[in-house]
């Protein structure tokens, strides 16, 4: 059995429920009284991919503007990111580009899924599932719907993810091997 361990990076706008999802996740609860990120926290959080152990190192990142020259540094050696905004709050969304160019700028070529958090909120959706896919679509990424509340879909994107990164190291070892291969002949 291999064993990985995977940097994630948990970035979005304050209150798209970033902190809610890893809960979710690793704690398997939900508290819906909402606290701010102040900085940065992170959780670990083990799973078995095929015949791979995977620990998942989650680094949830506070989304308000105060903390932007701090954010950056925990980017650093991150394997993968969520990108993620509330499907409640048209702003979130239109915050996905900046949010993107931020991640992209600091550790490129990371693989990322674009989260769209708190569909348990149908009546107060303004962002549609279509929407949200049209613009993973655009980014050349997935795209999944979440909800923290009720655990939909939370389990379900991080394995996609943890997959995804596990595919791509398949891939550059593949790549890798190739290349020593041609040298050496």
């Amino acid at each position: 059995m291999s064993q990985f361990i995977f940097k994630i990076i948990a970035i979005g706008d304050g209150t798209v429920g970033k902190t809610s999802i890893i809960r979710r996740f690793v704690h398997e609860e939900f508290n819906p009284k909402y606290v701010k990120t102040i900085g940065v926290s992170h959780a670990l959080k083990r799973l078995f991919i095929g015949d791979n152990d995977v620990t998942l190192t989650i680094w949830d990142t506070g989304g308000q503007e105060l903390f932007d020259c701090v954010r950056p540094q925990y980017y650093r050696g991150a394997s993968g990111g969520f990108v993620i905004f509330d499907v409640t709050n048209k702003d979130s969304f239109d915050h996905l580009d900046k949010w993107f160019n931020d991640l992209n700028n600091q550790c490129s070529g990371i693989t990322i899924i674009v989260i769209g958090n708190k569909i348990d909120l149908e009546a107060d959706r303004v962002i549609s599932t279509e929407e949200g896919e049209q613009y993973a679509l655009q980014k050349g990424v997935k795209f999944f719907e979440t909800s923290a509340k009720t655990g939909e879909n939370v389990i379900d994107v991080m394995e996609e993810l943890a997959k995804l990164i596990l595919s791509e190291r398949k891939v550059k070892t593949s790549e890798k091997t190739k290349k020593t291969v041609d040298k050496a002949t």
